[in-house]
């Protein structure tokens, strides 16, 4: 029953919005000191912000030529500095448990920087003997924590030099630094990329009731992109009783690149603004200075306490300043003056910070300066080091796309333990046949109860139970907190996936139609598809996307697409097209218990369709395609619904022309099973490719690709492909029954191959 009764209300009144605070949290230490943070706390702050910096200061001179660690050194990749904003990286990493975790930008090494020295700065003795991976030699806790320290910085400049030593392996790179131990979720080179995965961390941190919360670092371009409107809105959605506890960190350095915020590519002159249509709270929304680290550290810290209290999500915008360019290329004054400049250094964060330092009698300008000369010393010997680190091997370059590991022996260490109605399977007919969809319910049913961190959403997955009913009933059985509805939001749905299948939960999310997944395009291609690998192959990502195929209902050129290409084409994705019931259930199952993303599809023509599927326990490995008809003249290879027409083409062949035709059904594009598809074609020296796409980059052109790759000697001529026009789908019944390969299209074909 749905919980939810929307009434006709139509009463005369008006909307009613919150103040949103603006440069109201305190930024002076004198006044805070020993009552909200500590003196060993507060010169942490400054630190922290030095390391930042001097960092920066060093990639400066790296690229200029002003420090060369080696003679013949190289400075490459897509370097950007945020010198200038170090208050909000340290500032708000400063709040953070050591577990808690973040999401940042391609502007991002103050946040990986940070993130990482304040989990060092809260480690004990044997913490640091473990991070640095060594015994207890009797040394000095203060001498392991400096070690730590540069280990930290060696990892992080490692990775930016492209080195295997690198947090990434040399992966990723300046845009793309991750640390999952540290709660690091990965810096992202697509503005705004990474703000579905910090709602889908969020996402799961609700669900697990862990008490964690998540920081998503964006700049203020991001607030433009759809997928910021798509990741909050999913974050503030009120269904689960609480809030997630996300707090969206926009740090507004003024300019996306050249265009600025403030009265030219914005209608506000407040980013916090933007948490106004959101939820009642405004998402709690402020705007604060990102020069002063105090106003960061107190707004941080208040949003920590907002989100562990279940009052999520919160929105902080924080005024500040980058004063160097976009990237190192970028010369600024063709869109800034030389006099905006100087307003802003003199509100440099670490200038302002060492005089409340001093000010309050903590360090004198004097040990200021040494701490930093310190720092610059250790900077310098760690770029040597790290310059001189082990370049990747070229014989490793596919390490790391895939996990080789599943959930497969997980016990009953994560079962269902109480569920809110009793579960069966489906009836059987006399001959042990059930419906394609009722196959999907059961494989999705019985992983849930397998396994409590299994959820599933999408549009309409709930009480309604899928827009092809392959859903119904799942709601009544688990409840609101394991399956439920979304916003229409594709991109927020596939990238909210992510953070949640990287932070403890497997999802199962569904895209109700695979031409929506054109919607997703850069959260499956350049998110989930490209994490893994990106982040040094370190992740685990168990995640599912579902969704269906459709043409010959007359839905037309949008909902009748068969993209199965699409997602095949980015490494990273496994891909799944089940033909019958008992290949739906298997393969469904196995994709849910997998530890990489899975796109799995289902043909809405299937759904009726009957099979034998066992009521024991089955499932069925991916990349094991199967021989649905043993032949010996040619071999035919399709998937999904077009299998159907094939065999019955082959069944004509065989009686009007006693053709003998071999059908293998790959199950899964990939992996592909190109040893079974090649094995087939050199018995029969012949092979043709049926798919429902357009013939032009689909992945039937793959396939032949791989048969003449794997059998060309064994070929008696040509392999055809047999496919739509090059048109969208039509929508009239006429137009699309020509458009679609039928079984005399497909008969007509092997008989032209046999001539």
């Amino acid at each position: 029953m749905r919980e939810i009764t929307v009434l006709p209300e139509f009463t005369k009144g008006k909307i009613h919005i919150e103040d949103i605070p603006v440069f109201q949290a305190s930024s002076s230490l004198i006044n805070q000191l020993n009552k909200n943070i500590t003196e060993k706390e507060a010169v942490h702050l400054l630190e922290a912000m030095l390391y930042v910096r001097v960092f920066e200061e060093m990639i400066i001179k790296l690229k200029s030529g002003k420090y060369v660690p080696y003679e013949g050194f190289n400075f490459v990749g897509a370097t950007h500095l945020s010198i200038g904003q170090e208050a909000v990286a340290v500032g708000t990493m400063a709040c953070l448990n050591s577990d808690d975790y973040i999401t940042s930008t391609h502007r991002g090494h103050g946040h990986s920087i940070s993130k990482v020295l304040f989990r060092i700065y809260q480690m004990n003795r044997d913490e640091l003997l473990a991070f640095l991976e060594k015994k207890d030699g009797g040394e000095v806790e203060e001498d392991l924590r400096v070690q730590a320290i540069e280990k930290h910085i060696f990892k992080t400049m490692a990775e930016i030099f492209g080195k295997e030593e690198g947090y990434c392996r040399g992966r990723g790179g300046s845009m793309h630094i991750a640390d999952f131990h540290s709660g690091h979720l990965g810096a992202n080179a697509i503005v705004g990329g990474s703000m579905a995965i910090a709602s889908g961390a969020g996402l799961s941190c609700l669900l697990q009731k862990n008490g964690k919360v998540v920081a998503c670092m964006v700049g203020d371009g991001a607030v433009n992109n759809g997928i910021c409107l798509e990741s909050m809105n999913f974050a503030c959605m009120p269904q689960f009783g609480e809030g997630f506890p996300v707090i969206f960190v926009y740090e507004n350095n003024q300019y996306g690149m050249s265009g600025q915020q403030e009265g030219e590519v914005t209608g506000i002159k407040y980013l916090s603004q933007r948490g106004a249509g959101m939820n009642p709270k405004n998402m709690h929304a402020r705007t604060e200075s990102g020069m002063h680290v105090l106003a960061v550290w107190n707004a941080v810290r208040e949003a920590v306490e907002i989100c562990r209290k279940g009052d999520g999500p919160v929105l902080l915008e924080f005024k500040t300043y980058r004063y160097v360019g976009h990237s190192l290329s970028d010369k600024r004054m063709t869109y800034r003056t030389a006099e905006e400049e100087e307003e802003w250094l003199r509100f440099d964060p670490i200038g302002l910070y060492s005089k409340e330092i001093v000010q309050s009698a903590l360090l004198s300008a004097k040990q200021i300066e040494e701490l930093r000369r310190r720092i610059e010393e250790q900077m310098e010997e760690i770029t040597r080091r790290a310059a001189a680190a082990t370049d990747p091997d070229p014989a490793q370059m596919e390490e790391g796309l895939f996990s080789d590991s599943t959930s497969d022996d997980i016990g009953d260490k994560f079962r269902t333990v109480s569920v809110l109605k009793e579960t069966k399977q489906f009836r059987r007919d006399s001959s042990g046949r059930i419906l394609y969809r009722h196959a999907v319910i059961e494989a999705l049913m019985e992983e849930m109860l397998r396994d409590n961190r299994v959820v599933l959403y999408g549009e309409e997955v709930a009480e309604y139970g899928g827009a092809f009913q392959a859903t119904v009933g799942l709601y009544d059985i688990f409840g609101r907190r394991r399956v439920f509805n979304t916003p229409i939001s594709e991109a927020a749905i596939v990238g909210t996936s992510l953070g949640a299948a990287m932070t403890g939960l497997r999802p199962v999310a569904e895209i109700m139609y695979i031409d929506f997944i054109l919607m997703t395009g850069d959260q499956l291609g350049n998110q989930v598809a490209k994490t893994k690998y990106m982040f040094g192959g370190k992740a685990k990502i168990p995640l599912v996307i579902r969704t269906t195929i459709g043409g010959g209902r007359g839905y037309a050129g949008q909902h009748s697409q068969s993209l199965e290409a699409f997602p095949a084409m980015f490494p990273g994705l496994k891909v799944v097209a089940p033909f019958s019931a008992y290949d739906v259930k298997g393969l469904l199952k196995t994709a849910i218990r997998d530890d990489n993303p899975v796109f799995f599809i289902e043909h809405q023509h299937l759904y009726v369709e009957k099979d034998i599927v066992p009521e024991e326990e089955y499932t069925i490995p991916l990349g094991e395609g199967i021989i649905r008809k043993e032949g010996r003249d040619v071999t035919l290879i399709s998937y999904s619904h077009q299998l159907k027409a094939c065999i019955e083409a082959a069944q004509l062949l065989e009686k009007e022309d006693g053709v003998s035709v071999e059908i293998v059904d790959p199950r899964t594009l990939v992996p592909l099973d190109v040893e079974l598809i090649a094995g087939s074609v050199k018995k029969t020296g012949r092979a043709m490719v049926v798919v429902q796409a357009p013939g032009k980059m689909s992945f039937g052109e793959h396939i032949i690709h791989k048969i003449q790759e794997n059998a060309f000697s064994s070929l008696k001529g040509p392999v055809r492909l047999v496919s739509a026009y090059e048109v969208p789908p039509p929508m009239s019944a006429v137009l699309e029954r020509e458009n679609l390969p039928d079984v005399q299209k497909i008969a007509w074909n092997i008989r032209y191959m046999l001539k």
